[in-house]
């Protein structure tokens, strides 16, 4: 079962009030304390790591090296 509170974590970040209440069956209830309290393990912390996709950054390296050895001279 999916609790409604668990929807204003965005990203494993808390976005709903900042004292960090919410209100369980008409009574106001700290999210820390009632998630410890029934065994609900917040998201918080666990933002999902990007891959990065080293391939593509290796066939650009070469853009990052400098232009003085051909083309045109100047006179």
């Amino acid at each position: 079962m999916e609790h409604k509170f668990l929807r204003l974590f965005k990203d494993g970040v808390w976005t709903g009030n900042e004292d960090r209440s919410i209100r369980v069956n008409g009574e106001w209830h700290n999210l820390d304390e009632y998630a410890k309290q029934h065994g609900i393990e917040l998201p918080e912390g666990k933002k999902p790591k990007k891959a990065v996709n080293t391939k593509e950054e290796d066939s650009y390296a070469d853009m990052e090296q400098s232009q003085d050895s051909g083309g045109s001279e100047e006179s």
